[in-house]
């Protein structure tokens, strides 16, 4: 059957999860799970590169691209010139930006213990070692 396939229950819970996520965050802050991913990424990284942000938060370069312009239309990150490399451009959060990614991180916990409540501790720590360890071997090294 073919919802027995792993591949369909990671793929289902994660849209069921990434739903309830994002009426909360659309609520709170007008964007969603994609757009607080990025702007905290920016903001763990200063002066992080679209391409080092579209690598790392696995994202597609058209739909970074509409995501980075909404985020800078918010004034919530700043383009510049990468300190390093000239020929790119360095991101970073404004203060504005800082702050929604610090709020959004709080609420994201408080969130996700919400979301994952059906588990126990236990179950809960082995399901995130299992993904981390499929996740490490699916990734190319670093």
């Amino acid at each position: 059957m073919y919802s027995d396939f792993l591949n369909f229950k990671l793929d289902l819970a994660s849209a069921l999860l990434m739903e309830r996520a994002n009426a909360v965050y659309l609520q709170h802050w007008d964007l969603d799970v994609r757009g607080l991913r990025v702007l905290r990424l920016i903001q763990a990284c200063p002066d992080i590169t679209p391409k080092e942000v579209s690598a790392r938060a696995l994202l597609e370069k058209t739909l970074l691209s509409k995501t980075l312009a909404l985020l800078e239309s918010r004034d919530l990150i700043s383009r510049s010139p990468h300190p390093v490399d000239r020929r790119s451009v360095g991101l970073r959060t404004t203060a504005a930006g800082s702050q929604i990614a610090d709020d959004s991180t709080v609420v994201g916990s408080e969130l996700e213990d919400q979301l994952v409540s059906a588990l126990s501790p236990k179950e809960r720590a082995a399901l995130d070692g299992l993904l981390s360890k499929l996740m490490e071997s699916l990734l190319p090294p670093s």
